[in-house]
């Protein structure tokens, strides 16, 4: 009985969706009012409305279930989209060599985060159909958080006549990374093209670690040598912060970390960097003092 129950409201969600369910589900109570009044008998409004909380218990459990499903077919489309991307670059190489990597993080007081990255890089292969950006935060982050990051890309910029259409899609890896895909639809740049692309992420509890009084690690790593860095965070008004530099040598690289903590405001603390040779990770580890 509750699997040809279940298969009933299956077709009917397929047929007429959730609000078709909600009117019928009305439909049963003010018909069970109607009879009440009626025949005067409250147990048959009583059962009605038993019988109507049923039918909708029913409904928010299949609807979850499906929710669920659709969310894992998802995740899989994904996975596999992004191994593609991962065969097509290890067939033709790099595509693309970020030289300017500009990033910055609006912190709130519970380590939510808003994150404005800009990337200036030039084109190396023949066509570049895609950008692909890895990302993390300095914690493993649970199912539920993951969900509620948001990515938006706000602009892809080519130095040559003609406009290009992006679209993103996003993966995360077993690594806890969230791996970005920027997708060219049309008129895709040409070796050589200089790509300016801007991305706005909301990313719940990034920061969380360092709001708590932890610390907390804020790095980039590229694969290539990168010409220039600027990584900012702007933190709480009246924020303290001890910080020092990751894998960057005083009077040997090229780095500046500074910290402003005016009275009114924001507190900001921003590492710049040049001349970063490939494949070394370097960022600043941040504490609340």
């Amino acid at each position: 009985m509750l699997r040809d129950f279940i298969e009933f409201l299956e077709k009917h969600l397929d047929g007429s969706g959730i609000t078709g369910l909600i009117r019928a589900a009305v439909g049963i109570l003010t018909f069970g009012s109607v009879l009440s009044v009626v025949l005067g008998s409250t147990a048959i409004k009583a059962s009605l409305v038993v019988a109507t909380c049923l039918c909708l218990l029913g409904l928010l459990a299949l609807s979850t279930a499906r929710n669920r499903a659709l969310r894992a077919q998802v995740d899989h489309d994904r996975h596999l989209l992004a191994l593609r991307c991962d065969d097509l670059t290890g067939q033709i190489g790099p595509e693309w060599h970020i030289h300017h990597w500009h990033e910055s993080l609006t912190v709130a007081r519970n380590g939510d985060a808003i994150v404005s990255i800009t990337v200036r890089a030039t084109v190396t292969s023949e066509e570049l159909r895609f950008l692909r950006l890895r990302l993390g935060s300095g914690w493993q982050q649970s199912e539920h958080v993951r969900r509620r990051v948001r990515v938006t890309t706000t602009g892809v910029e080519v130095d040559r006549p003609g406009s290009t259409q992006w679209h993103d899609t996003t993966y995360w890896r077993v690594d806890g990374r969230l791996e970005i895909l920027a997708h060219c639809v049309s008129s895709p740049p040409r070796k050589g093209d200089e790509v300016r692309l801007h991305m706005e992420i909301v990313w719940p509890g990034k920061a969380a670690p360092l709001m708590r009084c932890a610390p907390d690690e804020f790095t980039v790593c590229f694969s290539r040598p990168l010409a220039h860095l600027t990584y900012r965070l702007a933190l709480p008004a009246g924020t303290r912060l001890k910080h020092q530099p990751i894998n960057l040598r005083e009077d040997v690289d090229n780095y500046a970390l500074s910290v402003f903590a005016p009275r009114k405001g924001r507190s900001i603390v921003e590492l710049t960097a040049h001349d970063i040779p490939a494949d070394r990770r370097v960022g600043m580890r941040l504490e609340l003092a």
